[in-house]
Parts: C-alpha cells; sequence; structure tokens
C-alpha cells in the first residue's frame, strides 16, 4: 500500500466513484444551488413585480404596505453568479471523479483503423490480404 497523498487521492476517487456517494453529493449539491437561485428570483424578481402590479393594495402578509419596494438587482446578480460559479465546480468535480486512474506501467494504447476497428499487433498485414 502507497502512503504518498497522490495514491490517497487516487484512492479517495475511487472509492467515492464505486459507492456513488460522489455523484450523490454534486446531486445534491446542484439541486441546493438551484433552489437558493429560484428563492431569489421568488423573493427579489417576482414579489416587487407583483406588488407593483397590486399597487400595495393587498391584505398579504408577504407584500408589506412599505412605500415602492424596489427590485433588489444586486442579490438577483449574485445568486445567479453562486448558480454559475457552482455549475463550475460541480462539472469539475464531476469530472475528477470519473477520470480513469493513471497507471504508472507503460501500457500501449490501442489503434484503430480508419474505419474505426482496432488494429491487433500480432495479425501481420499481409494476412488479412484475398490469396488467389
Amino acid at each position: 500500500m502507497d502512503d504518498t497523498p497522490k495514491a490517497f487521492i487516487e484512492e479517495f476517487r475511487s472509492a467515492i466513484l464505486k459507492k456513488r456517494v460522489g455523484q450523490i453529493a454534486i446531486a445534491v449539491v446542484l439541486a441546493e444551488a438551484v433552489w437558493r437561485l429560484l428563492t431569489a428570483f421568488t423573493w427579489y424578481l417576482m414579489m416587487p413585480i407583483i406588488y407593483r402590479f397590486t399597487d400595495g393594495q393587498t391584505e398579504s402578509v408577504l407584500l408589506p404596505r412599505s412605500s415602492g419596494r424596489p427590485i433588489l438587482w444586486e442579490n438577483l446578480l449574485g445568486s445567479t453568479l453562486e448558480f454559475l460559479l457552482t455549475i463550475i465546480v460541480v462539472f469539475y468535480a464531476n469530472r475528477w471523479i470519473h477520470t480513469k486512474p493513471h497507471s504508472v506501467e507503460g501500457k500501449v494504447e490501442p489503434q484503430y483503423s480508419l474505419v474505426g476497428e482496432p488494429l491487433d499487433r500480432r495479425e501481420e498485414p499481409a494476412a488479412s490480404q484475398p490469396s488467389l
């Protein structure tokens, strides 16, 4: 067993991938970001628009009778920026989880023909020619 930090990270990543914990955690983070964005749109965009349409003539507790509630663009922009940053983090975390572990051995990459068939190095090209 290798006790280097790189080996620990590789083992951690493979454990996350095998148990699907990483994918569930990423889904939870993404769902939370979407929920926060929807909440921000509701309270900072939709509620002031509804208030303007009703001109303060409402009995609702959600729409107090204050004089002109402005749309808070800073909060909307901040929530949108937070959502976009979360998307970027989730994208790269998902790529990190799903990358294949690099082996130290000298593996030879398979080669393919122009039509996508794998080439076998043991087989000679002359063997594939039809005999007369």
